[in-house]
């Protein structure tokens, strides 16, 4: 796959370290489907030399834009979300295997930590969009308010929304996993989660409790983005044994994955 020259049409400080891109790519932005990501060259030079594989948010098909959510913790993010618009990014993508969508009307539970609402906030989009009528419920979770990034994006395509604060200063106090059983509860049919690796271990756990079936966006680091290199592998319970998460992820099956195995 070749990359493309997108060009930042809108750049937004959604929280502390934490910025929106808004890119003009018509190609990209036609074939994206939720789930998948892009993968990015920071800069004009080799240094830094790996691009930054980063979820698509939203796409805007009629013109020709979709929309990243960066979070700046290392030097080639924080690169990233210091450019202003009218720069130009060199990107690959849509690349990977994104949620498979139900076919029929379903309860849809979404349950998302950090920047981890980012695929979510597609798949909201694109589940209200469908023909179907599905019945979208959203959790976010966060350590603290100033942290539940775009939350009001992600509550704005779902029936039902509900935030979780480890510090208790927005929504619920506590893990956002401690919701997710109230809402398995009251009845579900798939599940879709994005996060740290231990919350979605554990939405996994309870999901597999329930039998509901769930499905998990990895975030793994990343050298080629395509399969080659195999520097993202992860630990399944399939065989072969080793899956990629650029290539054959980022979105597996929740009960497919060695989870215990899975560093943080």
């Amino acid at each position: 796959m070749e990359s493309l020259a997108a060009r930042i049409t809108r750049r937004e400080e959604v929280a502390p370290h934490h910025i929106t891109l808004e890119l003009d790519c018509p190609a990209i932005a036609h074939a994206a489907t939720p789930g998948q990501f892009v993968h990015v060259r920071v800069s004009g030079t080799d240094d830094p030399l790996l691009r930054r594989p980063i979820s698509i948010m939203l796409r805007d098909n009629y013109r020709g834009r979709i929309e990243i959510l960066v979070r700046a913790v290392g030097r080639g993010t924080a690169i990233l979300s210091n450019l202003a618009p009218g720069s130009a990014l060199d990107i690959i993508g849509p690349l990977g295997h994104g949620f498979p969508v139900p076919e029929e009307d379903s309860r849809v539970l979404l349950v998302a930590g950090g920047v981890g609402v980012a695929p979510l906030i597609f798949l909201a989009d694109t589940l209200q969009l469908a023909e179907q009528q599905h019945y979208v419920r959203g959790l976010l979770g966060a350590a603290t308010e100033d942290m539940l990034v775009c939350w009001q994006d992600f509550a704005g395509r779902c029936e039902a929304f509900q935030a979780a604060t480890e510090d208790g200063t927005a929504g619920a106090r506590g893990l956002v996993t401690e919701l997710v059983s109230e809402q398995l509860q009251r009845g579900v049919d798939i599940v879709y989660t994005c996060g740290p690796r231990p919350m979605m271990a554990r939405v996994a756990e309870l999901c597999a409790e329930q039998s509901v079936p769930c499905w998990a966006s990895l975030e793994q680091f990343m050298g080629c983005g395509v399969g080659a290199c195999l520097g993202c592998v992860i630990p399944t319970r399939l065989q072969p044994k080793h899956r990629r998460v650029c290539k054959d992820g980022p979105v597996f099956s929740a009960s497919e994955v060695a989870w215990e195995e899975l560093s943080e």
